[in-house]
């Protein structure tokens, strides 16, 4: 502790400064009290009560401006809601009271040597803001687009949760609303607003079983106590990964490791008349076999990894049918990528299966990590597949069918302009003409730069001139 008047060191229980003599009573205790916030604060973030968990730290920060471990706890706090800017600035501020041993300091570069993840925030800020403006003009569709593309950029932006759900209330889609509501509730489970728009949800449901005479049980939202018992880890789980990682390297030692060979003998024996056609042909065979050895060496990398994971990884038993899902998922990908050819791989499966895996539930990071790391890989292969389809069913004039494929297209790879802009061409050519000013409005705002803007700002003078 520091003297507050001369700077200097206080050790012990001193009541006195010894260098200028001030009274340091009142002092420590506002010292303690600012502690004592702190911990209260980081009780709170554990059980990820994050709202309360900020009151509490600020309460700290004002009685001790100087307590740079709640401020970069609060820092932490406001970067898992998905605020990176607020968080950045509380960590420069700590790094300011504090230059030296400070983890302010790691965290800002962390934030800063990820450009790509950096740059994923940006866009998600910007499409929130213009999701915000499109929602106070009344353009509920478009805001609902806009931030559906948010929170697939950032997954852990609750200000988006929220008004993606209040949205969704409006247009009466309560469901749906309700599902984005649990996904913000477990970034912050005490959150004043989304347990307001619960509640909301709630009371409405309950009016409708009122005026459909349907009653319902007075006690069926009491919960019973039940006595404690002991967790206990997840046997199932375990062995069933355990078993998707064998049969992966099955494949990869049936599939792979004999291409490699029969490549390595057609090399060996192959005859060829002309020296200089066979040079060609065996430079091609040894560059197939390179890249065959690198797909090789990088499945051994991931089913290390995927191990690696999976030795530290225990279920919880009341999550299991969760669990079971993301296990059938991963066995279904490691089987899948251990196909010799990339064409014989159902990429748009593994994806599918990967959108259908509620990561809300885990109760660790380690397969929140995974899911992750698994989008990124397949989600850009799985939006290139779906677009191509939907761009040949548009060429061959099915508009209706190509929508289907374009939107699962949009719905993988936010960044990709192209789907957006055959989306708008193909509700044009059906005549739905209000959609398609939609999707060209789109293209318009989320991909100024593209060169899809000229031919989209014809097409949109083409539907005003038609409605006219």
């Amino acid at each position: 502790m520091v003297c507050p008047n001369c700077g200097g060191n206080i050790t012990g229980k001193m009541k006195l400064c010894e260098r200028c003599g001030m009274n340091l009573t009142q002092y420590k205790k506002i010292i303690y009290g600012s502690n004592k916030c702190y911990n209260k604060g980081l009780a709170k973030a554990k059980v990820r009560d994050l709202s309360g968990a900020i009151v509490s730290l600020k309460n700290s920060l004002e009685l001790n401006k100087r307590n740079t471990n709640a401020r970069n706890l609060i820092g932490l706090i406001y970067y898992e809601m998905g605020e990176t800017v607020a968080a950045l600035s509380e960590w420069v501020i700590s790094k300011h009271f504090q230059p030296e041993d400070n983890e302010a300091e790691e965290y800002i570069n962390k934030v800063q040597c990820s450009p790509t993840k950096l740059d994923l925030q940006n866009q998600a800020i910007k499409r929130y803001n213009n999701a915000l403006n499109f929602a106070k003009q009344g353009s509920d569709d478009l805001a609902i687009i806009q931030l559906k593309k948010v929170v697939s950029l950032n997954p852990h932006f609750l200000r988006a949760y929220q008004l993606l759900a209040l949205l969704l209330i409006k247009t009466g889609e309560n469901e749906r609303a309700k599902k984005t509501l649990h996904k913000a509730l477990a970034i912050d489970v005490s959150n004043i607003t989304t347990l307001r728009y619960l509640k909301e949800l709630e009371d409405s449901s309950q009016k409708v079983s009122e005026q459909g005479e349907f009653i319902t049980n007075p006690t069926s939202s009491i919960v019973p106590l039940s006595s404690y018992k002991e967790d206990k880890p997840n046997i199932i789980a375990y062995v069933n990964l355990v078993i998707g990682v064998v049969i992966g390297l099955a494949v990869m030692a049936f599939l792979v490791m004999p291409s490699i060979k029969k490549n390595q003998n057609l090399s060996n024996n192959s005859d060829y008349v002309d020296y200089s056609s066979g040079l060609a042909k065996q430079e091609e065979t040894e560059k197939t076999i390179k890249e065959l050895t690198n797909q090789n060496n990088d499945l051994k990398a991931q089913i290390e990894e995927l191990q690696g994971q999976i030795d530290g990884f225990e279920a919880p038993e009341d999550s299991e049918q969760y669990y079971d899902t993301f296990i059938t998922t991963v066995d279904y990908y490691m089987n899948e990528m251990a196909k010799e050819d990339e064409a014989d791989r159902d990429i748009r499966g593994i994806a599918e299966r990967l959108s259908l895996v509620d990561e809300s539930k885990f109760d660790t990071e380690a397969p929140a990590t995974l899911l992750s790391k698994l989008k990124g890989e397949i989600y850009p292969k799985a939006s290139k597949l779906h677009y191509d389809i939907g761009h040949g069913l548009y060429s061959d004039g099915e508009y209706e069918a190509s929508l289907l494929e374009l939107e699962k297209s949009m719905e993988y790879d936010p960044t990709d302009v192209n789907p957006v802009y055959f989306t708008a061409r193909a509700y044009h050519r059906l005549r739905d003409y209000d959609q398609a000013q939609l999707f060209y409005n789109l293209v318009l705002s989320d991909y100024p730069d593209s060169k899809r803007v000229k031919n989209t700002n014809e097409f949109l003078k083409d539907i005003q001139s038609a409605e006219q």
